[in-house]
């Protein structure tokens, strides 16, 4: 099945899935075993679309930042830059260079497109 989970801190904070993917759950729920999987999911907590929407749409450095679970000083040390760098990054609206956007999709594990 495809999807992405967005984490914070290390833990699984939200689940996205392609609208097509998740009608086609919806026509599966007749299925035994998807209602026992609802009922188990149940109990995982649910955020409000406020919350889950400033998450999904946070500032892409500070998001990326928070899901590894690493302070601004932490990720200025993997960049070799100031803390004060990562405040202005992390700022809304943020514009990066080439080269910034690269050094952040390495240190990430991401695509540079993230940071564009």
């Amino acid at each position: 099945m495809e999807y992405q989970t967005i984490t914070e801190n290390g833990k699984v904070k939200f689940v996205v899935l392609p609208v097509d993917v998740f009608n086609a759950l919806l026509k599966r729920l007749e299925d035994q075993d998807d209602l026992r999987d609802i009922r188990e999911a149940a109990s995982d907590p649910v955020y409000e679309q406020t919350e889950a929407e400033a998450y999904i749409f946070m500032n892409p450095v500070k998001r990326e930042r928070l899901e590894n679970g690493w302070t601004q000083e932490e990720l200025a040390g993997r960049l070799g830059v100031k803390q004060a760098t990562i405040a202005k990054w992390e700022r809304e609206g943020a514009v990066y260079r080439k080269a910034t956007r690269q050094k952040l999709a390495r240190v990430f594990g991401i695509n540079e497109a993230t940071f564009a």
